[in-house]
């Protein structure tokens, strides 16, 4: 799973590029930007992350982050999260593992 800022073209070239997707893997309905996942009701937010395969996310905000380590735990998942800026700290800090990268990351605490 895949969850950027980057624009939606962009996240799924990288992921074309580096194997998420195979090229039987229709993109269609495993790419989302953060504002079109939080558009649908929970239920298919849940179904879109118990689909088996890729599921990129782009342009997600801090609050898609967090809504999506949020589900993914309450779905019963151990989550480890990446990232490089304070735009991240929030998800870091609520997943299960949070691993900030970076020459100068964000400090993230919490109860681990």
């Amino acid at each position: 799973m895949v969850i950027t800022g980057d624009n939606k073209s962009t996240a799924e070239a990288v992921c074309q590029e580096i194997g998420l997707f195979s090229n039987l893997t229709r993109i269609r309905g495993h790419s989302f930007t953060g504002k079109e996942f939080m558009a649908f009701p929970v239920s298919h937010r849940v179904e879109i992350l118990s689909k088996p395969g890729c599921v990129v996310f782009s342009r997600a905000e801090p609050k898609h982050k967090q809504e999506i380590v949020r589900l993914l735990k309450e779905m019963g998942e151990i989550v480890a999260m990446t990232g490089d800026g304070v735009n991240d700290a929030p998800a870091l800090k609520l997943a299960d593992i949070g691993i900030a990268m970076g020459i100068t990351g964000t400090e993230v605490f919490g109860p681990f």
